[in-house]
């Protein structure tokens, strides 16, 4: 079996060790909660894991560049710190993008993790996203390139999504609701699963309120509008399974957005969207009352950081999301 073969044999293999344990009720929360207390480390349970197929794919193409780049090996468990090292120097030299980098050090380690190096791996590749972070700091290495949809675009997107639902369900005769998940990401800043596989008739609640499933399974209730509410109540009145397909609906969305003349071909670009106007919102609100510019800045960044779903103090969150620190 060729070096590349049994690479995504064992990959695949991490993939569907995920799905057993899901099956049995796991979630991602609870295993890095079981890492935490176990073993002082909320990672422990999760290295051997590959948790979505879009995360196998990438880090299938990153090792196997990354095996390319060592013809001299003959078992993966000869694989060592150097290559590692070697790897890594010659990317960064390369003046490779900060997410490309550190999505290289990511994949090496859930290598590691997969041949027995896991401790030895995951921290080596922390060593690299702080060597890379700093250089990013310092202006050596490219930052992401985010585009963001502007509101008028993301109207339009919208717009085309519901008349492409609409003849898909005259040709086809099949309901689509790829439009209503755009809506809620645009009301609720969900994530493209969160607002699509993840949503079903118990998602919706009285009193115009939405249960969004995000990572690791927290649930965050969120408030939206009658209009979007009475929407979904009348869509799950036929159709009470999930709202609609995650990669159909990116794949929707990429050719919407374009159609719509944006250039943001990810659904996470709706996301950033809607998080900076939510953002305008809430410095509107902190200004009117009373609270300094500088302060209502910094409590209108927390807000929004916290609804995503992460710690309101998360600066590197702040930046991606808001451009701001």
């Amino acid at each position: 079996m060729s070096l590349k073969n049994e690479l995504h044999d064992r990959l695949w293999r991490a993939f569907e060790r995920w799905h057993e344990l899901r099956g049995q009720g796991a979630t991602k929360h609870d295993l890095k909660m079981q890492g935490l207390r176990e073993y002082g480390d909320v990672n422990h349970c999760t290295r051997n894991l590959i948790f979505s197929a879009n995360t196998l794919h990438t880090y299938e193409k990153i090792l196997g560049r990354f095996l390319d780049s060592c013809p001299h090996v003959q078992r993966l468990e000869e694989i060592g710190k150097a290559e590692f090292r070697a790897f890594m120097d010659k990317a960064i030299a390369d003046g490779l993008a900060v997410k490309t980098l550190k999505a290289y050090g990511s994949a090496l380690a859930k290598l590691g993790a997969l041949t027995g190096q896991t401790r030895s791996f995951a921290k080596l590749a922390e060593s690299y996203a702080r060597k890379v972070s700093d250089l990013a700091r310092a202006g050596t290495l490219r930052g992401p390139s985010r585009m963001t949809p502007t509101i008028a675009v993301r109207d339009r997107m919208i717009e085309i999504l519901r008349a492409w639902d609409a003849r898909h369900f005259a040709r086809m005769d099949e309901p689509r609701a790829y439009h209503l998940a755009a809506l809620i990401q645009q009301e609720t800043m969900a994530r493209g699963i969160s607002a699509t596989e993840r949503i079903t008739a118990v998602s919706l609640l009285d009193g115009n309120r939405l249960t969004i499933t995000g990572k690791g399974g927290r649930h965050d209730l969120f408030e939206i509008s009658p209009e979007l509410h009475a929407k979904l109540r009348a869509w799950f009145a036929h159709n009470p399974g999930p709202l609609a397909d995650l990669r159909g609906y990116q794949c929707a969305y990429m050719r919407a957005i374009r159609a719509a003349g944006g250039y943001a071909t990810g659904t996470h670009g709706a996301r950033r969207a809607a998080a900076q106007e939510a953002y305008a919102l809430a410095y509107a609100e902190h200004r009117a009352g009373g609270v300094q510019p500088r302060q209502a800045a910094d409590r209108a960044a927390g807000d929004v950081v916290e609804r995503l779903g992460h710690s309101r103090d998360r600066r590197d969150h702040r930046k991606w999301y808001l451009g701001a620190g």
